[in-house]
């Protein structure tokens, strides 16, 4: 005679192998999924740097270009008012060949300047200028210095591990006879492992289920986090365009404004005489200011910015 709790506790520990299998099923589900999610993600992440690698060069040759300009043209020419201060301030809101002159306040100049001048010697916060140039070339160097941020395109991790705590609340009496010897102890180890192996099983169950609906958000992050790096890679070349747009007009003004700071520096300088010399100067001067200061990217959409393109189409 079967005794009468053996097919209860026998059903009881059926339940948690079946509960612990679907769990065990999902466990594996769970790890298959995270494999191939982040097999796909390191995919897409180096088919990035590759796509990068050219970008961030160009990148760096041209912030370093804005602050070569800016420490070499700028600064000769700030050099020169400050020498001429007096006599240039007599040129402030006048009329030079249709054009008002507002001369440029010095310190305001002075600290640019300086400010790329530390960069270029990696003196602002230990950066060197290498590191801070892409940087400064996306975002353009006056706002580089207060809004510069680095932004990762994603930062995903593995499904959390879960701990699951269950308990097994019941209990009732053993009635002796019936089974004999043996059943009574098939009963008693039936009693004593029953709760292990439902709650086992249980607690495996949950465990799978969590880490299937873990792996499965995972999974929605990682492809979320592909198609931005696509878009990424997407945006490069127009990045590299609008990046040589810029450098060439650099280019320019910055040889132009050269030729002219040097034939205002050999002048015995006549504000009467000289005024349009001077507004040469200035304006070219200006220029540089305006393209160096021009940021490539917005910074919150990442875009190109439609200020940079404004400026290409201004001075080409």
């Amino acid at each position: 005679m079967v005794a009468p709790l053996m097919i209860p506790l026998g059903a009881i520990i059926l339940a948690g192998g079946a509960a612990a299998i679907k769990g065990t099923t999902d466990i594996v589900k769970a790890h298959s999924i995270l494999k191939l999610a982040k097999a796909a993600h390191s995919q897409a992440l180096t088919a990035l740097e590759s796509a990068q690698a050219p970008v961030h060069r160009l990148l760096t040759e041209y912030g370093l270009q804005q602050l070569k300009s800016i420490d070499e043209t700028i600064g000769q020419f700030a050099h020169w008012i400050e020498q001429n201060e007096m006599a240039v301030k007599r040129l402030d809101q006048e009329l030079v060949d249709g054009f008002e002159v507002t001369v440029p306040e010095l310190p305001e100049l002075k600290n640019e300047i300086t400010l790329a001048r530390n960069w270029l010697k990696g003196g602002v916060a230990g950066a060197s200028a290498t590191a801070i140039a892409p940087q400064a070339a996306l975002l353009g160097v006056s706002t580089f210095a207060t809004a510069g941020t680095g932004t990762a395109i994603s930062s995903l991790t593995g499904a959390a591990a879960t701990n699951a705590t269950l308990a097994w609340l019941g209990g009732g009496t053993l009635a002796a006879g019936g089974g004999g010897m043996a059943a009574g102890s098939v009963v008693l180890t039936l009693v004593a492992t029953a709760p292990a192996a439902f709650i086992g099983g249980l607690t495996v169950a949950v465990i799978g289920s969590k880490q299937k609906t873990n792996a499965k958000q995972y999974l929605a992050d990682v492809t979320v986090a592909i198609s931005e790096i696509e878009s990424a890679i997407q945006l490069l070349p127009s990045i590299s365009h609008r990046v040589n747009e810029l450098s060439g007009i650099l280019k320019d003004l910055d040889s132009r404004a050269q030729i002219a700071i040097n034939e205002l520096i050999v002048l015995d300088f006549d504000p009467d005489l000289h005024a349009s010399e001077f507004l040469r100067s200035l304006q070219l001067t200006r220029a540089i200011r305006e393209v160096v200061n021009t940021p490539i990217l917005d910074a919150e959409t990442g875009h190109l910015t439609e200020v940079s393109f404004n400026i290409v189409r201004k001075y080409q």
